[in-house]
């Protein structure tokens, strides 16, 4: 019974994957369709960046989970962790053209992407704990690889104009610049939870990093709006970072640790 439902899981993990990469790939072009309805020499330079960033993100992403990740195609191989570590790779990849808003962005497809692949990591969870117990520390886990991935912020234009505010000419590059650090540390804490059953170490270094980025950004642009999504999920990173870093002081096995 325990292998059957190992199996289920997986198959399901795979699936939710899948759908992520297809459902995010789909979004993309679209929006990759309506951005070169602008010739690609009148665009703005930071419409350029997205625009680049995004047929980059989609080539390197699909071309890494074809070749270093393709066992997620074959549903009725038993799999463990370590097959899913290169799909893990794969997803941070894609990720990358998925935090610009660039024009013919679809929200509501690109939230039901990131859903499978929460949900995928939710079934991850749920078989970490059947297999090696400690609950607790595993759904504190997953609180906080939840969280952080919600705190990357998106690159997008502000109503602010560049040209006359110093501030807003700095904005694009710092945020730009945020947002691929925090998906390339989201990518690795991804591979860790993979590879560790949904166990995470809640490195202060991981946390603290993303909520100095986050501060400058959200500071940045605190003039002009200021975007309560990512703050109150810096705030919730940071805080469940610190209570996971006691808890796994006190709960977690040696050997996991050790991982």
């Amino acid at each position: 019974m325990t292998e059957k439902k190992t199996f289920v899981s997986n198959v399901l993990q795979c699936v939710l994957f899948l759908l992520y990469f297809a459902l995010l790939t789909v979004e993309r072009i679209i929006s990759l369709v309506e951005a070169f309805k602008t010739p690609f020499t009148e665009m703005l330079s930071l419409d350029a960046y997205m625009t680049v960033l995004t047929v980059l993100a989609l080539i390197g992403g699909w071309a890494y989970l074809i070749v270093w990740g393709r066992k997620l195609f074959d549903f009725g191989a038993v799999k463990t962790e370590n097959d899913f570590l290169h799909p893990c790779i794969a997803a941070g990849i894609l990720l990358l053209g998925g935090m610009v808003h660039t024009q013919g962005t679809i929200p509501p497809v690109q939230f039901a992407a990131y859903g499978c692949l929460l949900v995928a990591m939710l079934l991850h969870t749920v078989h970490g704990v059947r297999k090696n117990g400690n609950g607790a520390l595993r759904w504190m886990s997953y609180a906080y690889i939840t969280a952080f991935s919600m705190a990357i912020p998106v690159v997008y234009a502000t109503k602010c104009v560049p040209d006359t505010c110093a501030l807003c000419t700095a904005f694009y590059p710092i945020e730009s610049i945020a947002s691929v650090l925090l998906v390339a540390l989201f990518t690795g804490m991804l591979v860790r939870f993979y590879r560790n059953d949904g166990l995470l170490t809640f490195c202060p270094w991981s946390w603290g990093i993303a909520a100095a980025l986050d501060a400058v950004v959200l500071g940045l642009r605190w003039h002009d709006e200021i975007n309560f999504f990512v703050l109150i999920f810096i705030a919730l990173t940071v805080l469940i970072g610190i209570v996971g870093k006691v808890l796994s002081s006190i709960l977690s096995p040696a050997k996991e640790q050790r991982k």
